[in-house]
């Protein structure tokens, strides 16, 4: 990653590595995601909008402010979440979308 604020992180869908429930890869990327949204909420008191649809799967976090703290942590959740993807290239995606 360089620079830049981050002020969202979405996952979505299943990896495929295993069936639903025993796939290690969805496991680690759901406890990114989860820890991020900790972090952010309860440590740090960010408000978050967040959005959770387990059918799809999908789980969306956005938020305004925060500062340093906030981006040491996106950006601490960011590079797990690519370093999974480089891990396991063939179940994870891991795109940066810059406004």
């Amino acid at each position: 990653m360089k620079g830049g604020s981050i002020r969202s992180v979405t996952s979505r869908g299943h990896s495929g590595y295993a069936e639903s429930g025993g796939d290690i890869i969805c496991a680690g990327v759901s406890a990114v995601m989860q820890t991020l949204e900790t972090g952010l909420k309860d440590v740090l008191g960010v408000e978050t909008d967040t959005v959770r649809d387990p059918k799809t799967p999908v789980m969306s976090l956005e938020w305004d402010g925060g500062g340093s703290e906030a981006q040491i942590i996106a950006k601490t959740a960011a590079k797990s979440l690519e370093s999974i993807a480089d891990s396991y290239p063939k179940y994870v995606k891991y795109r940066e979308i810059r406004e």
